[in-house]
């Protein structure tokens, strides 16, 4: 599948074991419906910030961070800086880009294509 990114994205750019989006996944959102802001990468919100760890590259920096399981994205709501935040569910699709199982628990790291239409996520009450 030939794909349209919603960001630039690096050489080798989604990595080579990347898979087609198929499932559903929960991403924490600020707004309530979930917007498009909502489903940007970490490079995108703050473009001049250096991102350091392991695991960490120009690549993964530019993918939106989903998870598959509910609890572990309920976990973030924890941290200060979504003290406010809310969890948005969508069904990722093959033409919506491609997902990469990375990191601890259910963390998928997901190039998203501009394909993806924000009226499929969905904001779940907890």
């Amino acid at each position: 599948m030939e794909y349209q990114w919603f960001e630039e994205l690096p050489p080798s750019c989604p990595p080579f074991d990347s898979v087609e989006c198929d499932g559903t996944y929960f991403r924490v959102s600020h707004g309530n419906p979930a917007e498009s802001e909502d489903f940007f990468s970490q490079k995108r919100l703050a473009p001049n910030k250096v991102f350091k760890g392991e695991g960490i590259d120009d690549c993964i920096v530019r993918a939106v961070s989903v998870f598959a399981l509910l609890e572990d994205a309920k976990k973030l709501l924890k941290l200060p800086k979504f003290k406010h935040a809310n969890i948005a569910v969508v069904s990722l699709r093959p033409m919506d880009g491609k997902i990469k199982k990375t990191f601890k628990n259910s963390h998928y790291s997901w190039w998203r294509s501009k394909a993806f239409d924000i009226k499929n996520a969905k904001t779940i009450k907890l």
